[in-house]
C-alpha cells in the first residue's frame, strides 16, 4: 500500500472515533474530536501532495480519497445536524448535491467521459471543513447551543449554498454531454 492511500484509509478509519467523541458531554473528547477532524483534513492535503511528489498515483487512490472526502464531512454534518447544532434539512441537501454530482460523474465515467475535480469542488470541501471544524470548535468550547445554532446555521447555509452554486456551473458545464445522452436513451 501506498503512503497516500494509507493515509486516506486513516481518515475513514479515524471518522467513527470523531463522530464518537463529539457525542461525549465531556469537553475533552470534544476537543479530541476537533483535534483529529483538523488532523484529517491535513491529512487530506497532504495526500494527494505525497502522491504526486513520489509519483504514487493510483487508481484506488484516484477513486478511494474523493469518497472517504465525502463520508468524513457528510457523516460530521449529519452529527452536527443530530446533535440539533445545524439544521437537518441542510445535511440532506448536501447529500442531495454530493449524490446527483457523483451520479453525473459516473454517468460520464460509464460513456468514457471521464469528469476529475475542479477549484469548485476543492472549495466547496474547504467551506464544509470550515463549517464543521467552526461548529466543533464552539461545541468544544461549550458554547449556548441557540449561539452554536444561530452561527452555525448561517455558515452552514452559505456552504450549501456555494456548493449548490457549484454544482449547477457544473451541470452547466456538462449541458452537451447529459442532454446528449438523454436523447441516445443513455
Amino acid at each position: 500500500m501506498t503512503v497516500p492511500n494509507a493515509l486516506t484509509f486513516s481518515r475513514l478509519l479515524v471518522t467513527p472515533l470523531i463522530i464518537y467523541l463529539a457525542y461525549l458531554p465531556d469537553t475533552t473528547a470534544r476537543w479530541m474530536a476537533l483535534g483529529l477532524f483538523v488532523l484529517a483534513g491535513l491529512s487530506d492535503c497532504f495526500d494527494g501532495y505525497l502522491a504526486r511528489r513520489l509519483n504514487q498515483i493510483s487508481p484506488l487512490g484516484t477513486f478511494l480519497d474523493p469518497v472517504v472526502d465525502k463520508i468524513v464531512l457528510l457523516s460530521l454534518f449529519f452529527v452536527l445536524s443530530d446533535l440539533r447544532l445545524v439544521p437537518l434539512w441542510i445535511s440532506l441537501l448536501m447529500l442531495t448535491r454530493e449524490l446527483l454530482v457523483d451520479g453525473v460523474r459516473s454517468a460520464g465515467a460509464l460513456t468514457g467521459r471521464l469528469v476529475g475535480a475542479n477549484f469548485m469542488g476543492k472549495t466547496k470541501a474547504t467551506l464544509q471543513s470550515i463549517c464543521i471544524g467552526v461548529g466543533l470548535g464552539m461545541w468544544a468550547l461549550a458554547w449556548p447551543e441557540e449561539t452554536i445554532r444561530l452561527w452555525l446555521s448561517w455558515l452552514a447555509g452559505l456552504t450549501l449554498l456555494a456548493a449548490w452554486m457549484f454544482a449547477f456551473v457544473f451541470l452547466w458545464w456538462q449541458r452537451d454531454w447529459l442532454l446528449e445522452s438523454s436523447y441516445q436513451g443513455g
